[in-house]
Order: structure tokens, then sequence, then C-alpha cells
């Protein structure tokens, strides 16, 4: 028995100085200069081979703690690079970072064991989404596609928060805060073929199979040689939070105007004041126009579509602090799988904002990998090319027809069409006349047919 226990203290020992313990931080905030300096030290220029990590995630964000997590519960061990402790949520109001998460995205959260510990005053259901352009609209609504609703507003920062707590007993998670500075592939000592990691802090890691998490500048992408199509909108997306006049209703208010679209998404009430979250795909030159307002005159300017929307009386609205924003594009990789390598989140895949859909592809790439690797054969190694190709033709699909959907939609109300609006404004009404035709596309939009 002892030898046992001290032969999983040696497994657990990769990427980990004596004291860490696993699914702990490497490096916290409680650590003083002086013993992060001689961990350093100790570490630098040094080889980690690990005998029993069976992967690297190259990324710390939402989708890569989400994979480490997906992938230890299916029994690997696993090595996660790059991750940071989640920022405090704020005391007063919102963060400006917010996703709307799909029914596939709560169920692969909930899975983790990680929907249970975001605070439950800060998610929002959405009940309805109300489409506008053209004086045509286009409804959906919960209780139709028989749903609890159609989609949760939550912060970043607390999606996160709850990954980390749910990262700190997870045993086969080591958490390392370094990042990646260099990649190569080569053949180790035992004549395996593997990803070399030299880490910002002078250490080499080596892992059969490297998961490329690390966002849309992705290293582990462009190391790999992956192209990248990219399409520029030359947009923004603008986003603010702001206080209502009345309540919303868990209503999400959708238009196209200017060349660009207006969303309010809903937010769960604080100190009893209802509250939304503005997301404007603006063009260029008016998202550096809205960015320079005030809040007072940001709040103003909302207002004055607010009749388009159809959400009169959700003003006059009040902003609770300056705005945001971040350029809009489609990226998508030609590959998403090579050698000992995948990619996930927005290193494989980034479309416009307007169905909401960015972080819910990601976790649903972290689904799918999981469920891939878990069917394995016996014996059957996890970066087998014939399972990764396998995760790959399995995510092709949803991702091409959204990232499809949304830039065909983008160009279509956008400040170039040819499309007359007239003929817009009649599919939009033909689709709302449809039942099914909603029906059909709550459905997809919830995630859970490509999880089938």
């Amino acid at each position: 028995m002892g030898q046992k226990v001290a032969a999983a203290r040696r497994r657990t020992a990769f990427l980990q100085p004596a004291t860490l313990k696993s699914g702990r931080f490497l490096g916290s905030l409680s650590d003083s200069p002086k013993s992060s300096e001689k961990r350093r030290l100790k570490r630098s220029h040094s080889i980690m081979f690990s005998p029993s990590s069976d992967l690297l995630i190259c990324g710390g964000g939402i989708a890569g703690k989400a994979c480490a997590l997906a992938l230890a519960q299916i029994g690997l061990q696993v090595t996660l690079l790059g991750a940071r402790p989640a920022a405090a949520l704020p005391t007063q109001g919102y963060a400006q970072r917010l996703y709307a998460l799909n029914a596939a995205s709560r169920q692969l959260l909930e899975e983790l064991r990680v929907w249970p510990q975001m605070p439950p005053e800060r998610i929002q259901p959405v009940q309805a989404m109300h489409i506008r352009a053209d004086g045509a609209q286009l409804a959906f609504d919960a209780r139709d596609a028989r749903s609890e609703a159609l989609a949760w507003i939550v912060e970043s920062d607390a999606i996160e928060t709850a990954l980390d707590l749910a990262l700190r007993f997870e045993r086969r998670v080591v958490i390392d805060p370094a990042q990646a500075a260099r990649l190569s592939r080569l053949t180790d000592p035992s004549g395996q073929t593997v990803w070399q990691v030299q880490t910002t802090d002078d250490r080499t890691l080596q892992t059969p199979l490297l998961i490329g998490a690390d966002g849309e500048h992705s290293l582990v992408r462009r190391v790999s040689g992956i192209a990248m199509d990219t399409h520029d909108y030359l947009q923004r997306g603008v986003v603010a939070n702001f206080i209502c006049t009345a309540p919303h209703e868990g209503a999400a208010f959708q238009t196209f105007a200017g060349g660009g679209v207006i969303a309010l998404l809903p937010l769960a009430p604080l100190q009893g004041q209802a509250m939304v979250s503005l997301v404007w795909s603006a063009p260029e030159a008016l998202a550096l126009e809205l960015l320079a307002l005030s809040p007072e005159a940001l709040a103003q300017r909302v207002d004055a579509h607010l009749p388009a929307l159809r959400a009169q009386h959700l003003g006059p609205l009040q902003a609770t602090g300056p705005a945001a924003a971040w350029r809009l594009q489609r990226q998508l990789a030609r590959r998403t799988v090579a050698d000992g390598l995948v990619l996930i989140g927005d290193a494989a895949h980034r479309v416009h904002p307007l169905a909401g859909q960015g972080l819910n592809l990601g976790l649903q790439d972290v689904q799918v990998l999981a469920r891939t690797l878990q069917q394995r054969g016996v014996g059957q190694a996890v970066h087998d090319p014939r399972l990764l190709r396998r995760y790959s033709r399995a995510r092709a699909e949803q991702v091409l027809a959204l990232a499809t959907t949304t830039d065909a939609l983008a160009r279509l109300y956008g400040a170039g069409s040819r499309v007359p609006g007239p003929l817009r404004a009649l599919g939009l009404q033909t689709a709302n006349a449809l039942p099914p035709v909603r029906q059909l596309l709550t459905r997809y939009a919830s995630g859970l047919p490509y999880l089938a």
C-alpha cells in the first residue's frame, strides 16, 4: 500500500514543486516573493516528463478550464497551462463581459458541477427574444420551445470563479499559471513523438497531446501551421450596462440599424433595479463615436433606438458605467486537429456575436472532445489520429453552419447590403408565421441536436 501511495505521488509531481497539491495554482497569491523565486530557480532550465499526465491544455480561459475539468472527470491526467484565478465580481452592478449560455452549455456546466456554484441571483434566464427589422418581426418564446429558457445571461467572471472552485477539488488537474513561449514537435528518448513546450519561466514541458485553447491569437495554431480564414466585419462590439425604468420580464430585444446590430439582453435585477446589457455591433466610425460618449450621452443614444427595438417601456435608461468594445471578425481554422494536437474555442473559430453563440461553440467543443476521448478503445492512446479526426468531423457541421448563418445575416443587414428592405422583411415575416420553423431554429440554437 505504501509503495502505491508513493508511486501516485511521483506521478502527480509533473509540473509541480514538492509543496504543490493537484488542482491548486502554482505560484498562488499567498506565496511570498522569496519562496516563489526559489521555486522558479529550482524549475529553471529543466525538462519535465510526465508518466501520468495524458495531455496538456494551453490556455486558461473558460474553454481551457472547462476542458481540463471535463477530461479529468473521464479519468485523464491533465496539465492546464496559462491559467489565472478569475477576477472578483463587481460589488456594484455587473461586469461588462457577459455571455448568453444555451441549453447545451448549461448541461455541460451542470455535469462538471460548476453551475450550482455560480450565484443564482446574478443569472438571468431569457424567456423571450424579439427581433425587428424593416418593419417586420421574428419572436421566440421559451414556452413555444417547451424549454425552461432560451438562454441564460451570466457574467464571464462568475463562470470562471465557479470553474476555479471546481478545479481546486479535481486531483487529476495540475494548474500552471506560466504561459507557453515556444512550441516544437520532437521525438522523446522513448521514441514517442511529443510536443515540447518552453514556458515563460524557462521550463520545458512535454506532452503527447496538446490542446490549444489559447484564444484568437493562438500560439498553438500558429506553430502547428494551421491556416485561419479571416473576414473582418470592420465593426466593433460596443457593450455597456443600464438600469431600466420598467421590468424587462426576461425578454431580449434585437434590431438591425445603421449597418449594425443593436441588442438589449436582460440582466437579473440588482438591489431591486431592473437592468439590461447593450451589445451594439457598430461600424468602426460609429463605434468610436459611441465609445467617446459619456455614460449619460450613451444612454440617451440608446434611448433613441428603443422604439425600433419595441422596448420603449424600458426607458429612459441609466448607464452604470462607461462602454467597452472589441473588434468583430469571423475566423475559422481550416483544420481543428493535427498530429497530437486539437484546437478548441476561439483558437479554432470566432463568429459574429449577433447570435450570441461564441462561447457556446467553445463549450460544445469541450463536450464533444470529452465524449470522443471517453469512447476510445482499450489501450487506444488519447492522441490517436483516428480519435482526433472523429472529433473534428463531429464539430464541423455546427461550426460551419453557425459561422455561415451569422455571416450571411451580418452581410444581409450590413451597410453594403443590396437586398431590398421589403424582401428582407418578407423573409422575417415568413419565418415568424411558421411555428415549426421557429421551433427548429430554437432547437438548433440550444446546441442540443449536435450532442445527440
